[in-house]
C-alpha cells in the first residue's frame, strides 16, 4: 500500500483520546463543551453533584466559575480545587447526542 492510503486510514481513525478544546458555561448547571475530535454540545450537571468532594458546585455562583484547564484538557474550579475527569466529561456528551 502507498504512503497515500496508509495516511488516508490513520486519519480514518478516530482519536482515542480526544481532548477537551472548548467549554462555557450556559446557566444554572449547564455547560456547553466542544472536543478535539468535533463532537459538541450542552450538558447539564444538576444530578451530578452529589458527595463531599463536588459539594463547592452546587452553589451557582462558584459552577459559574468553571475554567479549562489546557494542561489537563479538563474542566476545573479554583474555589474548592475541583477538576472533573475528560473521559466523564466526554461520556457526558456522548450521552446527549
Amino acid at each position: 500500500m502507498s504512503d497515500q492510503g496508509n495516511q488516508s486510514q490513520l486519519s480514518d481513525l478516530a482519536d482515542p483520546n480526544p481532548r477537551l478544546a472548548s467549554a462555557r458555561h450556559m446557566g444554572d448547571y449547564q455547560m456547553w463543551l466542544q472536543f478535539s475530535d468535533g463532537r459538541a454540545g450542552i450538558v447539564d450537571f444538576s444530578d451530578d453533584l452529589w458527595g463531599t468532594d463536588l459539594e463547592p458546585l452546587r452553589d451557582q455562583a462558584t459552577f459559574s466559575e468553571l475554567v479549562l484547564d489546557e494542561a489537563l484538557a479538563t474542566l476545573s474550579w479554583e474555589r474548592g480545587g475541583i477538576d472533573i475527569s475528560p473521559a466523564y466529561l466526554y461520556s457526558k456528551l456522548e450521552s446527549v447526542q
